[in-house]
């Protein structure tokens, strides 16, 4: 294990880690969760890292069924803690934030809890406290939703309150009286109130007149706010009430403030753990809204469909990409702004996000390992206040690079040997490639040098890849084709740009014979590739096809089997009711004979007879060879041979041959005897949409056939339609082998699968009863249910 984090400041920032964070912080509800994305680093503890994957996929399923997931009026309370601590008094809005919080807090807790789906999120959030119920009674008594201090606060607040109304009351009683007395002098008939006090608003001109003590005047000055001399007693004694309200509110503000430190330690574990919740949804929404998902934890790379997050996904090419599976090192080559760089660093970020619990736009079968160290040379680093030239940075980087690779390290290099001397770089990439491969760490390398190209096809424990570029359109697709190297194409897109041909030539001739003749290999296995890649296509497209016309063959078949069948069916139908109508004719000719007849009438009841059973025989003639032209004989019967029993629509074995033509079947593990003439090829019976005999019921622990039929059937995870077509098939596996009794589990949830299998029980008329199980054996997650005897 490394000391040091998984990746430092320089990996993070080549592979834009913080762009990433920044994009999933916008699905944060407040600062709490934006500040736990801003804090998100990658680790290297495997249960830590799949904790977190848990409790983000729970989140997805959260989201996917409520749709959003919000700390309402939560805020941030550790500023209000660090002001009250600084020997600060909160006032009543600073209070009403609080109780807000306090309440959301109670919400968030309620609705977690009541998400059967998501035990992990349900622990977290049982463990908020909202700071206590001691310091919630106190807020609501003494603070009202404007964060206004309520009359009530206390007793002492109310009897102050309610003595200075009464006052004022009488003192306004007063000066209405006065203004109506004197109409001539009053300015304003309103009641007013200046620097505490109840005045009214006369004229300026008046003051000779009547004597007033003057307490403010209008702008203008043409009004004056005076108080009459008889009202300054009663006033006295209001100004002396306010000073005691705001003396006991200030009182109320300070409890208030103490309590609230009290609980200090609550509030904060609170914010620690909203701000873990908020993060963990905001990661969540991120996976939905871009469609992302977590792999597989594994020891190999193995990307597939795997988008860079901060490329658009209408404009990115998805890559898939393997490294340790047989060969940890990949060296990939191609084209200028053919998508090396992009593919390192997807390779990369990728990782970064797994190790840090944020989903990954990848396939979900993709796979990644957990890395100790993710390092990188990525990117121009020419330092000027370091006198380091691009070259120089490089290399100082490579170095400390090569320190820290093991068998647990990613390392990413772009451009290997780029930045000095074509022929020298390339000898320094090739020592960095052997000491790379010694580590046996997991390595992902660019590169434009020729020797390093044929280094890796050369060695066996380096896988080759390039990235394709269309001749065509000199332009790159962006795909990624392992198991062969790329080309620069250098003299490809000079000619198609006009470049002149002899002059193409002669570059050529600058290259030496093996160069040549290796990029004639290259340019030749480039050919195939491509016209392996059409024929696969094409082979593709005709095997979609036979399939198409396979389906359709098998439905005209399957339809002529149907119209067979209900054709037969048709006529033994009519069979029957013609032999229905022969027995009540010979009954009446019967009964008739009984009767005194005469000997004319008899001889015709008789010949009525004789011709009914004539016509019987003929009709069971015609009956024997449509059921005989479909059944099996005696002699063509032989154990273990598979059949189809006609009268009740199953498949089996034959286990014994009787005598008198008795033979019988086992029907998976239900054993039935019946006639030869009841045995029919198998395949033969009238299509349905699920197959009456041979079924078989699919739980989540797999699927289990019907030779032992289990007591209890799951369907938790499944949709309202999967769940009923198992437990249709189920209830009849229960009536073959004769289980009266039996248990259906689909969970609690919503309640919509247990309704619709509930609905669905109470049509099936061979159920008897049905119910949910006691309380320690499920409750209402659980329908057990009871089947008739007949």
């Amino acid at each position: 294990m490394h000391p040091q984090a998984v990746a430092q400041e320089k990996t993070l920032r080549d592979l834009e880690f913080d762009r990433v964070k920044a994009i999933v912080r916008q699905h944060a509800s407040c600062s709490l969760g934006e500040e736990a994305i801003d804090e998100l680093l990658p680790v290297a503890d495997r249960e830590v890292i799949e904790t977190a994957m848990d409790e983000v996929t729970e989140g997805m399923e959260f989201l996917n069924v409520h749709g959003r997931f919000s700390l309402g009026a939560i805020r941030d309370l550790e500023p209000l803690l660090a002001r009250a601590k600084a020997s600060a008094t909160l006032d009543g809005e600073d209070f009403a934030i609080v109780r807000n919080t306090i309440e959301g807090t109670h919400q968030v807790k309620e609705t977690l809890g009541e998400h059967a789906e998501g035990p992990r999120l349900s622990a977290i959030a049982e463990r908020l406290t909202a700071g206590g119920s001691d310091i919630r009674r106190q807020i609501h008594r003494a603070i009202d939703e404007r964060g206004s201090i309520r009359d009530e606060a206390t007793p002492h607040l109310a009897s102050l309150t309610k003595k200075r109304r009464t006052i004022e009351g009488r003192i306004e009683a007063k000066l209405q009286s006065f203004i109506d007395r004197n109409p001539d002098h009053i300015a304003e008939p309103v009641i007013t109130r200046r620097r505490g006090r109840l005045v009214v608003g006369i004229r300026s001109g008046s003051v000779g007149a009547m004597e007033f003590i003057v307490h403010d005047r209008s702008a203008t000055g043409q009004t004056l706010y005076v108080e009459p001399p008889g009202f300054v007693s009663e006033n006295n004694v209001v100004t002396q009430l306010d000073s005691d309200i705001r003396e006991e509110i200030r009182r109320i503000l300070r409890a208030l403030t103490e309590a609230f430190l009290d609980a200090e330690t609550a509030f904060l574990r609170d914010r620690a753990i909203l701000a873990h919740l908020d993060g963990t949804f905001a990661r969540a929404g991120y996976a939905v809204t871009s469609g992302g998902g977590f792999p597989e934890l594994g020891s190999m790379i193995s990307l597939r469909h795997a988008r860079h997050p901060l490329i658009g996904v209408d404009s990115v090419v998805p890559v898939t990409v393997s490294i340790g599976d047989g060969t940890r090192m990949m060296v990939i080559t191609g084209p200028n702004t053919g998508g090396k760089t992009v593919t390192l660093k997807t390779i990369g970020l990728l990782i970064l996000m797994t190790q840090s619990g944020i989903p990954i736009p990848a396939s979900p079968d993709s796979i990644l390992p957990i890395l100790s160290c993710i390092r990188t040379d990525i990117g121009d680093e020419q330092s000027i206040a370091q006198n380091l030239s691009t070259f120089s940075a490089h290399m100082t980087n490579i170095v400390s690079l090569l320190e820290d690779a093991d068998d647990s390290s990613l390392i990413l290099l772009d451009e290997l040997g780029a930045g000095t001397d074509p022929q020298e770089g390339a000898a320094l990439g090739l020592a960095v490639i052997e000491s790379l491969l010694e580590s046996n760490a997991l390595v992902a390398i660019s590169t434009h040098l020729t020797p390093l190209k044929y280094f890796a096809i050369r060695h066996p424990e380096v896988k080759t890849a390039s990235m394709e570029f269309d001749v065509t359109t000199l332009s790159p697709t962006y795909r990624v084709v392992e198991g062969i190297p790329g080309r620069s194409n250098a003299f490809i897109i000079a000619q198609q740009l006009g470049f002149p041909e002899e002059r193409i030539e002669r570059a050529r001739s600058f290259l030496s014979q093996g160069e040549i003749r290796a990029e004639d290999i290259l340019d030749e296995l480039e050919r195939e590739r491509q016209l392996m890649h059409k024929h696969r296509q094409a082979a593709g497209r005709d095997m979609a096809e036979a399939r198409k016309l396979k389906k359709q063959f098998e439905q005209q078949l399957a339809d002529f089997e149907e119209d067979k069948e209900s054709q037969l069916s048709d006529r033994f139908k009519e069979l029957d009711a013609f032999l229905k109508q022969g027995v009540r004719r010979v009954e009446t000719l019967l009964t008739a004979a009984k009767e005194d007849v005469d000997a004319d009438e008899l001889r015709a009841q008789v010949r009525d007879i004789e011709a009914l059973r004539t016509e019987t025989a003929a009709k069971q003639a015609e009956a024997a060879v449509i059921h005989h032209s479909d059944s099996l004989h005696s002699e063509s019967l032989e154990l273990g041979m598979h059949v189809h029993v006609r009268s009740l629509e199953s498949e089996g074995d034959i286990v014994s041959l009787g005598a008198k033509g008795r033979v019988t079947v086992d029907l998976d593990g239900v054993r039935v005897t019946t006639e030869v003439a009841d045995l029919t090829q198998p395949g033969r019976r009238k299509r349905s949409a699920s197959p009456p005999s041979r079924r078989k019921s699919t739980t989540r622990s797999g699927v289990r056939g019907p030779s032992r039929v289990p007591l209890e059937l799951d369907v938790r995870g499944m949709t309202v339609n999967e769940a009923l077509r198992s437990v249709e098939e189920y209830l009849d596996q229960l009536l073959l082998a004769d289980v009266r009794k039996a248990r259906v589990l689909h969970g609690k949830g919503t309640g919509a699968l247990r309704d619709a299998i509930q609905a669905y029980l109470s049509s099936c008329r061979f159920v008897s009863a049905f119910g949910f199980a006691p309380p320690n054996l499920g409750g209402d997650g659980v329908t057990e249910v009871e089947l008739s005897e007949s």
